[in-house]
């Protein structure tokens, strides 16, 4: 030992014990540096709806993300969803955009569970649906986000990032859509609303980790910035909000090999435990 602390060049005085105390901390400093942060699992449950429209729902360590609440005709379906889980309060809604399609089932969770926060895109135009909805959320009490820029905040095990739109005006309602990237440990999931053309040219500049879970922007309808942005992400899974993609939507699909699942009449099921995305079944 003498000679071992000789070549350490270490002062004589740490003695046998010193060094061996010094070799624990080595030690243990090595085990902390390749431990990984322990999350629990996370399901997530995308909506089947009556007719093309977006609802996911992420249930992890005990709190709710909701992700847009299709149509008014599918609120019970989804409350149904949510009340099998035992959820009593959804932690977090997102609403990417205020067409029916994505907020109309959002008037019946709000009568039916406690809203924690809700997050919005700025939508300068008027339109009832939407108002009257603003107006119950605030009768509620419920916290009412309208991001203006990049915004990160963790819900359970889940870490997101919202991306709003760029510009306070758009010819298209479905460019208003916020962007969100949900990560479960190393499980990425990206949700781009209804994006159109301006604003997926806006969310290609956009960079993201590798997505393992893509939900395809506007039900799959054909156009080639949808086509682009899809090869371009090249997720191993895609959810269509829809009975069935769009020619161009399909083909995009099938370059990049992609398991694709469609949401209309039929709910599907994922689990993931932070590394690993599991389809479950419907």
């Amino acid at each position: 030992m003498k000679k071992l602390i000789d070549r350490l060049g270490l002062p004589r005085v740490i003695g046998i014990t010193g060094l061996a105390l010094l070799i624990v901390i080595f030690l243990i400093s090595l085990l902390f540096q390749n431990r990984k942060i322990q999350i629990g699992s996370c399901n997530i449950i995308f909506a089947g709806t009556e007719n093309d429209a977006d609802c996911c729902i992420m249930i992890s360590d005990g709190s709710c993300l909701v992700i847009d609440t299709g149509e008014e005709a599918d609120g019970h379906h989804i409350v149904e969803i949510l009340r099998e889980k035992g959820i009593e309060t959804i932690n977090c809604l997102i609403l990417s955009h205020p067409d029916n399609d994505h907020i109309g089932g959002a008037s019946l969770l709000a009568d039916t569970f406690d809203i924690e926060m809700v997050i919005m895109p700025y939508f300068g135009k008027y339109r009832i649906s939407y108002t009257s909805l603003l107006n119950k959320f605030t009768d509620a009490g419920t916290e009412q986000i309208f991001p203006a820029k990049e915004s990160s905040l963790s819900i359970g095990d889940l870490s997101l990032t919202v991306y709003p739109p760029e510009n306070s005006y758009y010819d298209q309602d479905n460019d208003y859509s916020l962007a969100v990237l949900v990560r479960h440990g190393e499980v990425n999931m990206f949700f781009p609303g209804d994006a159109e053309k301006a604003r997926l040219k806006e969310l290609a500049s956009v960079s993201l980790p590798d997505i393992d879970l893509l939900k395809v922007p506007h039900h799959g309808r054909s156009s080639s910035a949808a086509s682009d942005f899809i090869q371009r992400i090249s997720a191993p899974v895609a959810i269509v909000n829809a009975v069935s993609a769009e020619s161009k939507i399909q083909k995009a699909l099938e370059k990049t090999g992609a398991t694709v699942y469609y949401t209309v009449g039929s709910d599907h099921h994922f689990t993931s435990d932070g590394e690993t995305l599991t389809y479950t079944g419907t």
